[in-house]
Protein backbone atom coordinates (compact mmCIF):
# COMPACT_ATOMS: atom_id res chain seq x y z
CA UNK A 1 0.00 0.00 0.00
CA UNK A 2 1.19 3.37 -0.61
CA UNK A 3 2.52 5.24 2.07
CA UNK A 4 0.43 7.84 3.06
CA UNK A 5 2.11 11.35 2.80
CA UNK A 6 -0.23 14.13 2.65
CA UNK A 7 -1.29 17.36 1.80
CA UNK A 8 0.91 20.50 1.78
CA UNK A 9 -2.56 21.60 1.47
CA UNK A 10 -2.53 24.84 0.56
CA UNK A 11 -5.50 25.56 -1.54
CA UNK A 12 -3.16 28.73 -2.15
CA UNK A 13 -1.51 27.62 -4.85
CA UNK A 14 -2.14 27.93 -8.60
CA UNK A 15 -0.69 26.71 -11.53
CA UNK A 16 1.76 29.49 -13.45
CA UNK A 17 -0.03 31.08 -16.19
CA UNK A 18 1.48 34.22 -18.06
CA UNK A 19 -0.75 37.52 -17.24
CA UNK A 20 -3.08 38.72 -19.78
CA UNK A 21 -1.12 42.41 -19.27
CA UNK A 22 1.42 44.06 -17.23
CA UNK A 23 0.85 48.26 -17.65
CA UNK A 24 -2.06 49.98 -19.37
CA UNK A 25 -3.56 48.97 -22.35
CA UNK A 26 -4.46 51.71 -24.64
CA UNK A 27 -6.79 49.38 -26.34
CA UNK A 28 -8.01 46.22 -23.55
CA UNK A 29 -8.36 42.74 -25.37
CA UNK A 30 -11.88 43.15 -24.24
CA UNK A 31 -13.70 46.97 -24.12
CA UNK A 32 -16.46 45.42 -22.37
CA UNK A 33 -16.58 42.84 -19.49
CA UNK A 34 -20.20 41.90 -17.80
CA UNK A 35 -20.08 39.76 -14.82
CA UNK A 36 -23.37 37.60 -13.62
CA UNK A 37 -22.98 36.61 -9.84
CA UNK A 38 -25.81 34.13 -8.63
CA UNK A 39 -26.36 32.67 -5.31
CA UNK A 40 -25.19 29.43 -2.91
CA UNK A 41 -25.44 26.45 -5.69
CA UNK A 42 -23.34 23.41 -5.76
CA UNK A 43 -21.37 22.37 -8.99
CA UNK A 44 -22.77 18.97 -9.38
CA UNK A 45 -26.74 20.30 -8.82
CA UNK A 46 -25.85 22.80 -11.91
CA UNK A 47 -23.58 20.97 -14.23
CA UNK A 48 -24.92 17.61 -15.58
CA UNK A 49 -28.28 18.94 -14.31
CA UNK A 50 -29.66 19.55 -17.80
CA UNK A 51 -33.57 19.22 -16.63
CA UNK A 52 -33.19 22.51 -14.39
CA UNK A 53 -30.03 24.39 -16.09
CA UNK A 54 -30.53 23.06 -19.60
CA UNK A 55 -29.01 26.99 -21.06
CA UNK A 56 -26.15 26.90 -18.73
CA UNK A 57 -25.57 23.65 -19.36
CA UNK A 58 -25.73 24.50 -23.10
CA UNK A 59 -23.01 27.23 -22.78
CA UNK A 60 -20.99 24.93 -20.63
CA UNK A 61 -20.86 22.69 -23.68
CA UNK A 62 -19.94 25.32 -25.75
CA UNK A 63 -18.09 28.55 -24.54
CA UNK A 64 -15.27 28.68 -21.61
CA UNK A 65 -15.90 26.88 -18.73
CA UNK A 66 -14.09 26.66 -15.61
CA UNK A 67 -14.48 22.94 -14.04
CA UNK A 68 -12.23 23.81 -11.32
CA UNK A 69 -13.46 27.62 -9.50
CA UNK A 70 -14.17 28.34 -6.07
CA UNK A 71 -15.62 30.92 -3.38
CA UNK A 72 -13.09 32.14 -2.04
CA UNK A 73 -14.76 31.75 1.68
CA UNK A 74 -18.07 31.21 3.45
CA UNK A 75 -20.60 32.89 3.63
CA UNK A 76 -21.99 35.44 0.70
CA UNK A 77 -20.76 38.78 1.46
CA UNK A 78 -17.09 37.92 2.01
CA UNK A 79 -17.38 36.76 -1.59
CA UNK A 80 -18.77 39.80 -2.59
CA UNK A 81 -15.81 42.06 -1.66
CA UNK A 82 -13.47 39.91 -2.38
CA UNK A 83 -14.36 40.07 -6.15
CA UNK A 84 -14.16 43.87 -6.16
CA UNK A 85 -11.63 44.79 -3.98
CA UNK A 86 -9.59 41.54 -3.28
CA UNK A 87 -9.95 40.66 -0.03
CA UNK A 88 -12.56 40.13 2.09
CA UNK A 89 -11.13 41.63 5.08
CA UNK A 90 -11.50 38.91 7.67
CA UNK A 91 -15.34 38.66 8.12
CA UNK A 92 -17.36 35.59 7.77
CA UNK A 93 -20.69 37.24 8.27
CA UNK A 94 -23.73 38.38 6.08
CA UNK A 95 -24.46 41.67 8.44
CA UNK A 96 -25.59 44.11 5.89
CA UNK A 97 -24.01 47.02 8.71
CA UNK A 98 -20.81 45.79 7.40
CA UNK A 99 -18.99 48.67 5.79
CA UNK A 100 -15.33 48.55 3.91
CA UNK A 101 -13.07 50.96 3.82
CA UNK A 102 -10.74 50.05 1.38
CA UNK A 103 -9.55 50.29 -2.54
CA UNK A 104 -11.40 48.61 -4.86
CA UNK A 105 -12.30 47.76 -8.69
CA UNK A 106 -14.11 51.08 -9.02
CA UNK A 107 -11.58 52.95 -7.52
CA UNK A 108 -9.03 51.16 -10.07
CA UNK A 109 -11.38 52.21 -13.00
CA UNK A 110 -12.06 55.54 -12.77
CA UNK A 111 -8.50 56.10 -12.01
CA UNK A 112 -7.36 55.11 -15.84
CA UNK A 113 -10.82 56.73 -17.24
CA UNK A 114 -12.57 53.59 -17.23
CA UNK A 115 -16.37 53.63 -17.39
CA UNK A 116 -18.19 50.90 -14.88
CA UNK A 117 -21.98 49.61 -13.86
CA UNK A 118 -24.08 47.75 -11.63
CA UNK A 119 -27.38 46.52 -11.65
CA UNK A 120 -29.36 45.00 -8.71
CA UNK A 121 -32.67 43.13 -9.72
CA UNK A 122 -35.57 44.39 -7.67
CA UNK A 123 -33.24 47.67 -6.34
CA UNK A 124 -36.42 50.11 -5.53
CA UNK A 125 -34.41 52.86 -7.60
CA UNK A 126 -31.01 54.05 -8.45
CA UNK A 127 -28.45 54.47 -5.24
CA UNK A 128 -30.59 52.76 -2.93
CA UNK A 129 -29.19 52.25 0.55
CA UNK A 130 -31.00 50.69 2.26
CA UNK A 131 -30.49 46.92 3.64
CA UNK A 132 -33.24 44.97 1.29
CA UNK A 133 -36.24 45.64 -0.53
CA UNK A 134 -39.04 44.64 0.12
CA UNK A 135 -38.33 45.60 3.71
CA UNK A 136 -40.39 42.75 5.18
CA UNK A 137 -39.23 39.37 4.88
CA UNK A 138 -36.26 37.67 3.97
CA UNK A 139 -35.98 40.79 1.10
CA UNK A 140 -35.70 40.05 -3.09
CA UNK A 141 -33.24 42.77 -3.61
CA UNK A 142 -30.24 42.28 -0.63
CA UNK A 143 -27.11 44.88 -0.06
CA UNK A 144 -25.26 41.60 0.47
CA UNK A 145 -25.25 40.70 -2.63
CA UNK A 146 -24.53 44.73 -3.77
CA UNK A 147 -20.76 44.92 -2.65
CA UNK A 148 -20.41 48.71 -4.08
CA UNK A 149 -22.89 50.13 -1.72
CA UNK A 150 -20.49 48.34 1.09
CA UNK A 151 -17.42 50.56 0.56
CA UNK A 152 -17.27 53.66 2.05
CA UNK A 153 -15.70 55.46 -1.11
CA UNK A 154 -19.36 54.49 -3.31
CA UNK A 155 -21.71 54.69 -0.73
CA UNK A 156 -22.87 58.16 0.14
CA UNK A 157 -20.76 59.36 -3.01
CA UNK A 158 -23.64 61.02 -5.47
CA UNK A 159 -21.84 60.48 -8.20
CA UNK A 160 -21.11 56.92 -7.93
CA UNK A 161 -24.60 55.77 -6.35
CA UNK A 162 -26.04 56.76 -9.71
CA UNK A 163 -23.91 54.03 -11.28
CA UNK A 164 -25.59 51.35 -8.96
CA UNK A 165 -29.27 51.24 -10.72
CA UNK A 166 -32.16 48.39 -10.69
CA UNK A 167 -31.68 45.51 -13.17
CA UNK A 168 -34.88 46.75 -15.21
CA UNK A 169 -32.48 49.66 -16.95
CA UNK A 170 -30.04 47.65 -18.11
CA UNK A 171 -31.55 46.75 -21.65
CA UNK A 172 -32.44 50.73 -21.98
CA UNK A 173 -28.64 50.86 -21.37
CA UNK A 174 -27.35 48.42 -23.84
CA UNK A 175 -29.38 49.71 -26.35
CA UNK A 176 -27.78 52.70 -26.67
CA UNK A 177 -24.52 51.29 -27.73
CA UNK A 178 -22.43 53.23 -25.06
CA UNK A 179 -22.20 50.06 -22.75
CA UNK A 180 -19.69 50.77 -19.68
CA UNK A 181 -16.67 49.03 -19.67
CA UNK A 182 -16.90 47.13 -16.60
CA UNK A 183 -20.72 46.00 -15.66
CA UNK A 184 -21.98 43.48 -12.38
CA UNK A 185 -25.57 42.08 -12.67
CA UNK A 186 -27.14 40.34 -9.43
CA UNK A 187 -30.51 38.96 -9.90
CA UNK A 188 -32.60 38.76 -6.71
CA UNK A 189 -32.84 36.30 -4.63
CA UNK A 190 -35.66 34.74 -6.16
CA UNK A 191 -33.45 34.26 -9.63
CA UNK A 192 -30.11 33.84 -8.42
CA UNK A 193 -31.16 30.55 -7.15
CA UNK A 194 -30.40 31.20 -3.81
CA UNK A 195 -33.88 31.64 -2.44
CA UNK A 196 -35.85 33.30 0.61
CA UNK A 197 -37.76 32.00 3.57
CA UNK A 198 -41.09 29.70 2.76
CA UNK A 199 -42.83 32.28 4.60
CA UNK A 200 -41.55 35.33 2.67
CA UNK A 201 -41.79 33.74 -0.59
CA UNK A 202 -45.45 32.98 0.15
CA UNK A 203 -45.58 37.36 1.33
CA UNK A 204 -44.01 37.54 -1.98
CA UNK A 205 -46.26 35.82 -4.25
CA UNK A 206 -43.57 33.82 -5.39
CA UNK A 207 -44.07 29.90 -3.70
CA UNK A 208 -41.71 28.72 -5.50
CA UNK A 209 -39.18 30.42 -4.33
CA UNK A 210 -38.76 29.33 -0.46
CA UNK A 211 -35.74 27.26 -0.02
CA UNK A 212 -36.85 23.54 1.28
CA UNK A 213 -35.69 22.21 4.19
CA UNK A 214 -32.21 20.14 5.04
CA UNK A 215 -31.14 22.52 1.72
CA UNK A 216 -31.87 19.98 -0.49
CA UNK A 217 -31.85 21.52 -4.29
CA UNK A 218 -34.84 23.57 -5.12
CA UNK A 219 -35.38 22.65 -8.54
CA UNK A 220 -37.71 25.80 -9.13
CA UNK A 221 -35.20 27.59 -7.78
CA UNK A 222 -32.43 26.33 -10.35
CA UNK A 223 -35.50 26.52 -12.94
CA UNK A 224 -35.66 30.54 -12.87
CA UNK A 225 -31.82 31.14 -12.13
CA UNK A 226 -31.20 29.29 -15.39
CA UNK A 227 -34.38 31.19 -16.76
CA UNK A 228 -32.75 34.25 -15.78
CA UNK A 229 -29.00 33.99 -17.33
CA UNK A 230 -30.45 33.05 -20.46
CA UNK A 231 -32.52 36.05 -20.43
CA UNK A 232 -29.35 38.48 -19.75
CA UNK A 233 -27.64 36.76 -21.71
CA UNK A 234 -29.81 37.28 -24.76
CA UNK A 235 -30.26 40.90 -23.76
CA UNK A 236 -26.69 41.51 -23.46
CA UNK A 237 -25.43 39.51 -26.81
CA UNK A 238 -28.42 41.02 -28.98
CA UNK A 239 -27.95 44.82 -27.96
CA UNK A 240 -25.38 47.26 -29.84
CA UNK A 241 -22.91 46.96 -26.83
CA UNK A 242 -22.19 43.24 -27.81
CA UNK A 243 -19.14 43.93 -29.72
CA UNK A 244 -16.60 41.53 -30.98
CA UNK A 245 -14.30 42.38 -27.66
CA UNK A 246 -17.19 41.98 -25.62
CA UNK A 247 -17.13 38.80 -22.26
CA UNK A 248 -19.55 37.52 -19.65
CA UNK A 249 -18.60 35.99 -16.69
CA UNK A 250 -21.48 34.03 -15.21
CA UNK A 251 -20.44 32.45 -11.81
CA UNK A 252 -21.89 31.73 -8.14
CA UNK A 253 -20.47 33.05 -5.22
CA UNK A 254 -20.06 30.32 -2.65
CA UNK A 255 -21.61 26.23 -2.61
CA UNK A 256 -24.74 25.62 -0.70
CA UNK A 257 -24.87 25.18 3.23
CA UNK A 258 -25.26 21.49 4.09
CA UNK A 259 -27.57 22.47 7.10
CA UNK A 260 -25.19 21.46 9.81
CA UNK A 261 -23.31 23.21 11.94
CA UNK A 262 -19.90 21.24 11.86
CA UNK A 263 -17.78 21.14 9.04
CA UNK A 264 -16.99 23.66 7.08
CA UNK A 265 -18.72 26.90 8.91
CA UNK A 266 -21.67 24.61 7.48
CA UNK A 267 -21.50 24.71 4.05
CA UNK A 268 -21.09 21.57 1.36
CA UNK A 269 -17.06 22.44 1.35
CA UNK A 270 -14.84 24.44 2.22
CA UNK A 271 -12.35 23.35 -0.29
CA UNK A 272 -10.79 26.41 -2.21
CA UNK A 273 -7.66 27.24 -4.14
CA UNK A 274 -5.82 30.96 -4.87
CA UNK A 275 -5.14 32.93 -1.66
CA UNK A 276 -8.04 31.67 0.15
CA UNK A 277 -6.96 30.63 4.13
CA UNK A 278 -6.38 26.59 4.34
CA UNK A 279 -9.46 25.24 4.44
CA UNK A 280 -11.54 28.02 4.57
CA UNK A 281 -12.17 27.59 0.87
CA UNK A 282 -16.05 28.93 -0.31
CA UNK A 283 -16.46 25.61 -2.14
CA UNK A 284 -16.02 24.84 -5.80
CA UNK A 285 -18.88 26.36 -7.98
CA UNK A 286 -19.34 26.82 -12.15
CA UNK A 287 -17.77 29.34 -14.17
CA UNK A 288 -18.62 29.91 -17.70
CA UNK A 289 -16.53 32.44 -19.51
CA UNK A 290 -18.56 34.01 -22.89
CA UNK A 291 -17.20 35.75 -25.86
CA UNK A 292 -17.53 36.18 -29.62
CA UNK A 293 -15.43 33.64 -30.75
CA UNK A 294 -17.37 31.05 -29.06
CA UNK A 295 -13.94 28.61 -28.88
CA UNK A 296 -14.78 25.71 -26.17
CA UNK A 297 -12.66 25.27 -23.36
CA UNK A 298 -13.08 23.28 -20.28
CA UNK A 299 -10.74 24.58 -18.25
CA UNK A 300 -9.03 22.70 -15.06
CA UNK A 301 -6.91 25.19 -13.58
CA UNK A 302 -7.68 26.69 -10.02
CA UNK A 303 -9.01 29.72 -10.23
CA UNK A 304 -11.53 31.80 -7.53
CA UNK A 305 -12.94 35.48 -7.73
CA UNK A 306 -9.39 36.88 -6.75
CA UNK A 307 -8.69 35.45 -10.56
CA UNK A 308 -11.56 36.94 -11.85
CA UNK A 309 -11.08 40.31 -10.64
CA UNK A 310 -7.19 39.75 -11.83
CA UNK A 311 -8.23 39.09 -15.25
CA UNK A 312 -10.42 42.47 -15.16
CA UNK A 313 -7.55 44.43 -13.78
CA UNK A 314 -5.05 42.67 -16.23
CA UNK A 315 -7.67 43.46 -18.78
CA UNK A 316 -8.19 47.03 -18.08
CA UNK A 317 -4.02 47.79 -17.08
CA UNK A 318 -5.59 49.04 -13.83
CA UNK A 319 -2.44 47.30 -11.20
CA UNK A 320 -3.65 44.66 -8.36
CA UNK A 321 -5.40 45.20 -5.14
CA UNK A 322 -4.52 43.13 -2.19
CA UNK A 323 -4.82 39.15 -3.06
CA UNK A 324 -4.90 39.51 -6.86
CA UNK A 325 -1.25 40.50 -5.91
CA UNK A 326 -0.21 36.97 -4.89
CA UNK A 327 1.65 34.75 -6.72
CA UNK A 328 -0.64 32.13 -6.13
CA UNK A 329 -3.50 34.02 -7.79
CA UNK A 330 -3.53 33.51 -12.14
CA UNK A 331 -6.19 35.18 -14.39
CA UNK A 332 -8.20 33.07 -16.01
CA UNK A 333 -6.13 33.96 -19.31
CA UNK A 334 -7.35 30.39 -21.12
CA UNK A 335 -10.56 31.33 -20.73
CA UNK A 336 -10.80 34.73 -21.95
CA UNK A 337 -8.37 33.82 -25.23
CA UNK A 338 -9.88 30.33 -25.91
CA UNK A 339 -6.28 28.61 -25.53
CA UNK A 340 -5.49 25.38 -24.07
CA UNK A 341 -6.21 21.90 -23.64
CA UNK A 342 -9.78 20.54 -22.71
CA UNK A 343 -11.31 17.69 -21.30
CA UNK A 344 -15.15 16.37 -21.60
CA UNK A 345 -17.55 18.01 -19.22
CA UNK A 346 -18.59 14.89 -17.49
CA UNK A 347 -15.29 14.32 -16.39
CA UNK A 348 -15.54 16.94 -13.96
CA UNK A 349 -18.50 15.83 -11.56
CA UNK A 350 -17.03 15.50 -8.16
CA UNK A 351 -15.20 17.21 -6.17
CA UNK A 352 -11.30 18.77 -7.08
CA UNK A 353 -8.44 19.00 -4.49
CA UNK A 354 -5.85 21.61 -5.13
CA UNK A 355 -2.64 21.40 -2.79
CA UNK A 356 1.52 21.71 -3.41
CA UNK A 357 4.26 19.40 -2.02
CA UNK A 358 7.67 20.21 -1.35
CA UNK A 359 8.91 18.17 -4.20
CA UNK A 360 7.82 17.03 -7.92
CA UNK A 361 5.66 13.80 -7.50
CA UNK A 362 2.41 12.07 -8.37
CA UNK A 363 -0.58 14.13 -5.95
CA UNK A 364 -3.41 11.41 -4.83
CA UNK A 365 -6.35 11.84 -2.50
CA UNK A 366 -7.12 9.43 0.23
CA UNK A 367 -10.95 9.35 0.66
CA UNK A 368 -13.82 7.55 2.55
CA UNK A 369 -16.70 7.73 5.58
CA UNK A 370 -14.41 9.02 8.18
CA UNK A 371 -10.75 10.64 8.73
CA UNK A 372 -10.42 6.71 10.12
CA UNK A 373 -11.88 5.58 7.33
CA UNK A 374 -10.34 6.68 4.15
CA UNK A 375 -10.49 3.56 1.67
CA UNK A 376 -10.46 4.66 -1.61
CA UNK A 377 -7.78 6.55 -3.80
CA UNK A 378 -7.99 9.05 -6.68
CA UNK A 379 -5.28 9.42 -8.57
CA UNK A 380 -6.03 11.57 -11.41
CA UNK A 381 -3.04 14.08 -11.12
CA UNK A 382 -3.71 17.05 -13.68
CA UNK A 383 0.07 18.30 -12.58
CA UNK A 384 1.61 15.07 -12.12
CA UNK A 385 5.58 15.10 -11.86
CA UNK A 386 5.21 18.93 -10.58
CA UNK A 387 5.02 20.73 -6.76
CA UNK A 388 1.33 21.87 -7.57
CA UNK A 389 -1.80 19.43 -7.92
CA UNK A 390 -5.08 19.30 -8.22
CA UNK A 391 -6.87 15.48 -8.15
CA UNK A 392 -9.83 15.57 -9.37
CA UNK A 393 -11.72 12.80 -7.33
CA UNK A 394 -14.60 11.22 -8.92
CA UNK A 395 -14.16 7.54 -7.71
CA UNK A 396 -11.48 5.08 -6.44
CA UNK A 397 -8.98 4.65 -9.09
CA UNK A 398 -5.90 3.20 -7.95
CA UNK A 399 -3.93 1.50 -10.20
CA UNK A 400 -4.14 -2.25 -8.88
CA UNK A 401 -7.40 -2.23 -7.22
CA UNK A 402 -10.54 -3.31 -8.67
CA UNK A 403 -13.64 -0.85 -9.53
CA UNK A 404 -14.14 2.79 -10.09
CA UNK A 405 -16.56 2.63 -7.22
CA UNK A 406 -17.48 6.52 -7.80
CA UNK A 407 -19.05 8.84 -5.74
CA UNK A 408 -22.58 8.90 -3.60
CA UNK A 409 -24.90 11.61 -3.99
CA UNK A 410 -25.57 13.58 -1.01
CA UNK A 411 -22.43 11.64 0.68
CA UNK A 412 -20.03 13.84 2.91
CA UNK A 413 -16.52 12.72 2.07
CA UNK A 414 -13.59 12.86 4.40
CA UNK A 415 -10.21 13.00 2.35
CA UNK A 416 -6.69 13.80 2.90
CA UNK A 417 -3.96 14.21 0.05
CA UNK A 418 -0.82 13.12 -0.52
CA UNK A 419 2.51 13.08 -3.29
CA UNK A 420 3.92 10.14 -3.67
CA UNK A 421 7.05 9.04 -5.98
CA UNK A 422 6.50 7.04 -8.92
CA UNK A 423 7.24 3.91 -6.25
CA UNK A 424 4.94 5.16 -3.87
CA UNK A 425 7.32 6.55 -1.38
CA UNK A 426 5.91 9.81 0.48
CA UNK A 427 7.20 12.85 -0.51
CA UNK A 428 5.33 15.44 1.51
CA UNK A 429 2.94 15.45 4.71
CA UNK A 430 1.90 17.32 7.00
CA UNK A 431 0.74 14.98 9.72
CA UNK A 432 -2.18 14.03 8.20
CA UNK A 433 -4.79 16.94 8.22
CA UNK A 434 -8.01 15.75 7.41
CA UNK A 435 -11.19 17.85 5.34
CA UNK A 436 -14.60 17.26 4.37
CA UNK A 437 -16.35 17.06 0.92
CA UNK A 438 -20.32 16.98 0.41
CA UNK A 439 -21.41 15.51 -3.11
CA UNK A 440 -24.86 17.18 -3.29
CA UNK A 441 -27.84 15.62 -5.06
CA UNK A 442 -30.05 16.83 -7.79
CA UNK A 443 -33.07 14.92 -6.23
Amino acid sequence: MFVRAVLALTFACCLAVPRLVTAHAATPAFSHVYVVMLENTNYEDVIGNTADAPYINSLAQTEGFAANYYGVTHPSLPNYIAATAGDFFGTHSDSPTQTFKATNIVDQLESKGYTWAAYMQDMPSVGFTGAQYPANGSGLYVIKHNPFQLFTDVSGNATREQHIKPADQLAADLATGSAPNFVWISPDQCHDMHGVSPPSATAYGLPWCGYPPNFAPNHALIQQGDAYVKQLVATIMGSKAWTADSAIVVTWDENESSGLSTPNRGYASSTGCCGSPTGEGGGRVPAIVVTSAANHIVSLRPYNHYSLLLTVENNFGLGCLANTCNTAVTPMTDLFTGTGTSIPLSQTQGFAVTFSSSAPGQGMVLFGPSCNALVETATNDLSAGTTTHTVLVTGNDLPGTIGNVGLTPGTTYAYEAETVTPNGVQIDNNGGNCYYATISKQG
